[in-house]
């Protein structure tokens, strides 16, 4: 399926078998483009209301950029050369996946903006969030891509900041470091951040460096820091999350995911503030929280 096909979507089917009812939730499934299929979605029933609201976020999204002339052949043609240079040292294959990581998050924000819930039910909602993308997609994607520029240059100074610190007495510090680096901009790490979220990762990757020059320093003060981390690190795997996260996980886990970030900010960069009160009280009880 290429285009929204239904004045509105079922919330779920109910059949009866043997004089039981059964039901199921319709899903719309991102297929993603193939050589045999093309690119589009498909429909199809699934067991949960929570299956089909994750499933369906993805396969709206599709079903969006399908609809909406896609801007990222001018983006690309337009990139200034200090930008070119910046997004070719990605993680991901090629500046043209890179781009087409930047449209997914700027729609996936378009429709947030509407239905905070990321879901479309009716043809009215799909084709007003559509119109919507259409009159600001160019504006969005510059911007996007502006921010992923001096994102993918942060890293890279991070890279080098995290290689030239390297010693023997360190390596269990710079281990940690290399592991939050790749965490933090891996491919696809754009439209799974999201693009409010985005604007964060500039002030992450620059409290690597300044964990790596307060490491050289003063190597005891850190592992001390660690030591303070470490316990919501492992209660966040122990609850089952995972860095990079999926933006499908549960709220708390994606929640817990980023405020782990402000909690490594507030240890070992202080004087770049954090978004956000942090602390591993605050991280623990957001992991008790009932799950949505």
């Amino acid at each position: 399926i290429t285009t929204w096909e239904w004045d509105e979507l079922p919330a779920h089917l109910d059949t009866r078998q043997a004089g039981n009812v059964i039901r199921a939730y319709p899903a719309l499934v991102d297929e993603g483009p193939s050589a045999r299929s093309g690119t589009g979605v498909s429909l199809r029933l699934v067991a949960t209301a929570a299956e089909r609201d994750r499933a369906s976020r993805r396969g709206i999204r599709r079903l969006l950029m399908l609809a909406t002339p896609t801007p990222v052949a001018y983006v690309q043609e337009h990139l200034s050369n200090e930008e070119k240079l910046a997004l070719a040292a990605s993680a991901y294959p090629g500046t043209r996946a890179l781009l087409d990581d930047c449209l997914a998050a700027c729609v996936d924000a378009e429709v947030r903006t509407r239905h905070p819930e990321g879901l479309l039910r009716t043809r009215a909602e799909f084709e007003a969030v559509r119109d919507a993308i259409a009159a600001n997609i160019m504006e969005r994607m510059f911007e996007t891509v502006a921010l992923v520029a001096r994102i993918v240059r942060a890293a890279r100074e991070a890279d080098r900041a995290i290689s030239g610190a390297s010693s023997m007495n360190l390596m269990a510090a710079l281990g940690d470091l290399r592991g939050q680096l790749d965490g933090l901009v891996p491919a696809g790490f754009v439209s799974a951040t999201g693009v409010e979220r985005l604007r964060h990762l500039p002030r992450y990757l620059e409290a690597i460096n300044v964990r790596v020059r307060k490491l050289v320093e003063n190597p005891g003060r850190d592992r001390q820091a660690m030591n303070q981390l470490e316990p919501s690190i492992a209660a966040f795997e122990a609850a089952g999350g995972r860095i990079p996260i999926d933006p499908e996980a549960p709220p708390q886990l994606v929640r817990v995911r980023w405020m782990l970030e402000e909690l490594r900010v507030s240890l070992f960069a202080q004087e770049l503030r954090t978004a956000e009160p942090v602390s591993p009280q605050r991280i623990a009880k957001a992991l008790a929280a009932p799950v949505e």
